[in-house]
Formats: C-alpha cells, sequence, structure tokens
C-alpha cells in the first residue's frame, strides 16, 4: 500500500519499505527526452571541436608550406 506525499502528488511513499516513489510517467518521460536530448548535443559538441581541430592542424601546415 502506498501513501500520498502531502507535499507533491506525484510522490507516494510505500509503506511496507518507507521509501518514496516516483508515480509521475509524464515527467518521467520528459527527463528520459532531456536526457537523449542531452547526449545528442554533447556528441555533435565533440564531433565539432574535432572538426576545428582538423581545420586548426590544416591551417598550421598551410602556414608552414607558405613560408618555406
Amino acid at each position: 500500500m502506498r501513501l500520498t506525499v502531502k507535499e507533491n502528488t506525484a510522490l507516494e511513499r510505500d509503506i511496507k519499505t518507507n521509501a518514496i516513489l516516483n508515480n509521475d510517467s509524464s515527467g518521467y518521460k520528459a527527463a528520459l527526452l532531456r536526457k537523449k536530448y542531452n547526449k545528442k548535443s554533447a556528441e555533435e559538441i565533440k564531433e565539432l571541436k574535432d572538426e576545428i581541430s582538423e581545420l586548426k592542424d590544416l591551417v598550421k601546415t598551410l602556414i608552414v608550406k607558405m613560408n618555406k
């Protein structure tokens, strides 16, 4: 059996284990979407950093070749 937490209706307390449980499925789905978006954004940022690093190396190579 579970009791609703007074301050937050999305939370319930399990009487047997005394654990607080979240029963807000839409909030959980939103959190999963945020996590997926953040992971995708981090991957894109890493790719952009790698490309910038590659471009910097190419510019340095060009500068060396031009100075010869």
